[in-house]
């Protein structure tokens, strides 16, 4: 028997795992002019990728270039800051994760990049990033942990605080999970940017 596997949507908006410093980048993109083939690819973007070793190959076809092209032309967008980053959006409940934790981690700045490092790791992570003291206990470490229950929530936190040492944390849990989409910078049917 064949397992389906979960819907999971790319964006071109959302961290890959690992610790990251929250520094908003306000005005870093310079003003750049997109042809109608760069539109046509940001279109695609916004909407799910193929869950396939070869993403891009549905995105080539439908704007009639070789797949090259377009990951050349996807890199040099990331290079002029027009796309920040490309990663995967799991709708969890359909994937059967049906408990998340945000853990907030009070951590001492010292220790931030060994810590976040340490805790990235874990298979249950999907984001992991430094932001402003947050909370009763002021974390500045955010994990997301994700699991089938509660309790394998909870039994996954205490692996992690007994692994880095750090047993100063909150746990904010997911009370429903929202809708998730891209966000849209073109619109398809004027092809105009929003």
């Amino acid at each position: 028997m064949t397992q389906e596997r979960a819907p999971v949507k790319i964006l071109p908006e959302i961290r890959t795992p690992g610790c990251t410093n929250y520094k908003p980048q306000v005005g870093t993109m310079s003003r750049i002019d997109l042809d109608s083939v760069d539109k046509g690819i940001l279109l695609a973007l916004q909407g799910d990728l193929d869950d396939s070793p070869e993403p891009y190959a549905r995105i080539a076809k439908e704007l009639d270039l070789r797949e090259e092209e377009v990951i050349h032309r996807i890199k040099r967008m990331q290079q002029e800051g027009v796309i920040r980053r490309i990663g995967a959006m799991i709708r969890h409940i359909e994937a059967g994760i049906g408990f998340n934790g945000m853990v907030v981690w009070k951590v001492s700045a010292d220790r931030i990049e060994e810590v976040g490092n340490a805790l990235a790791v874990f298979p249950e992570v999907t984001h992991c990033y430094e932001r402003p003291p947050f909370g009763e206990k002021g974390g500045t470490l955010f994990t997301m942990v994700h699991s089938a229950s509660e309790e394998g929530c909870l039994d996954i936190v205490r692996r992690m605080s007994e692994t880095i040492g750090v047993s100063d944390y909150e746990i904010l849990f997911s009370e429903r999970e929202l809708k998730k989409t891209s966000m849209t910078y073109f619109d398809e049917s004027e092809g105009s940017q929003q």
